[in-house]
């Protein structure tokens, strides 16, 4: 990794509501429309934060006709190599600790009911 790379990773992971997609987005992939309304934030600061996110590796966006769908690159699930995916399963471990990612979660789960997406396999 470049000094860059770095500066991007820590960037990426020093924000509490870019934490706060993680854990929703460590759930399975998702939308922007449904990430939006768990954090309530407006598109623009949504696709900010993803982008950020998308610069440092940590995700990966699919578009299927008019949606773009986020994941959490798969890398990060299933290396332990890497300082990203290091940093993150730390995180996952303390995602069920914070009342507000667990808040997000339960909103996520409210939201998603009423409807599905088919989502591929082609992360």
């Amino acid at each position: 990794m470049t000094l860059r790379d770095y500066e991007k990773l820590f960037k990426a992971m020093s924000d509490k509501q870019r934490l706060r997609i993680l854990s929703l987005l460590n759930n399975g992939p998702l939308v922007v429309n449904d990430i939006k309304t768990v954090l309530h934030l407006s598109m623009s600061t949504v696709s900010q934060h993803l982008s950020i996110l998308r610069e440092a590796d940590i995700l990966l966006d699919n578009k299927q006709g008019r949606w773009v769908i986020y994941s959490i690159h798969p890398d990060l699930l299933t290396k332990t190599d890497t300082l990203a995916a290091v940093i993150f399963n730390e995180l996952k471990k303390h995602f069920p600790e914070d009342a507000a990612f667990n808040d997000d979660l339960e909103l996520l789960r409210k939201i998603q009911q009423p409807h599905t997406f088919i989502i591929s396999n082609r992360f």
